[in-house]
């Protein structure tokens, strides 16, 4: 599978400062969405088969890390998974007991018709999520999981490399629904820097630098 990811900081009504990609051709990434008012409030359903509006259950008040996957991925799908397994643990080391509170990690399948509730599940297990760790995988519709792509800054310009999943985005984007801040890096990167990212849009959260 090639990968495709970039770097985006600042609000979401802004425009993309930043990009790249790496195994994949270059073209351009559009625009993301503005904040909080456009955050589609759809249906999703998780793991354990529960369903919730995604932004009025998911978002609203809290902090969040989202990316698209899906079950059957062999390529980037269980090495974003992996790294944000890191990023969970450095998240609760940083900021213990809100991971699960008001920090919440959401994975979306790109393949709604085939990843149930079931299969989301067993992908869990298999990858050591556990059910009461703030972490759900999603499902949609295949309407609301492009409406959600669309509007969370997943959508690649080229129809082309759009319309081919092995060829999806290896990016998570990161907001914080109470200040309305909104960023994305790839989800390969470092764990600091996903971290960091994440809770400099908090004040009240403690921040650490890196060598």
């Amino acid at each position: 599978m090639q990968r495709r990811s970039f770097l985006i900081f600042g609000a979401l009504a802004a425009p993309v400062h930043a990009r790249g990609r790496t195994g994949a051709s270059a073209g351009g990434v559009p625009p993301v969405a503005a904040g909080r008012k456009n955050i589609p409030n759809v249906i999703v359903t998780s793991q354990d088969g529960r369903r919730h509006r995604f932004y009025d259950d998911l978002v609203k008040s809290k902090m969040v890390v989202i990316n698209f996957f899906y079950a059957n991925c062999t390529g980037i799908c269980p090495r974003m998974t992996s790294n944000l397994l890191k990023v969970r643990k450095e998240l609760e080391n940083r900021a213990p007991g809100r991971v699960g509170r008001d920090i919440f990690l959401y994975s979306i399948s790109l393949k709604p018709e085939e990843d149930t509730p079931k299969r989301l599940a067993l992908y869990a297990g298999m990858h050591g999520i556990k059910p009461d760790s703030g972490w759900l995988l999603l499902r949609a519709k295949r309407p609301d999981t492009e409406l959600l792509r669309a509007r969370l800054g997943f959508k690649d310009s080229d129809p082309v490399l759009d319309a081919d999943i092995d060829q999806h985005t290896g990016m998570v984007r990161l907001g914080s629904d109470v200040y309305d801040k909104w960023a994305a890096c790839p989800a390969l990167g470092p764990v600091y820097t996903i971290v960091d990212s994440l809770l400099w849009m908090d004040l009240k959260l403690p921040r650490r630098g890196y060598d």
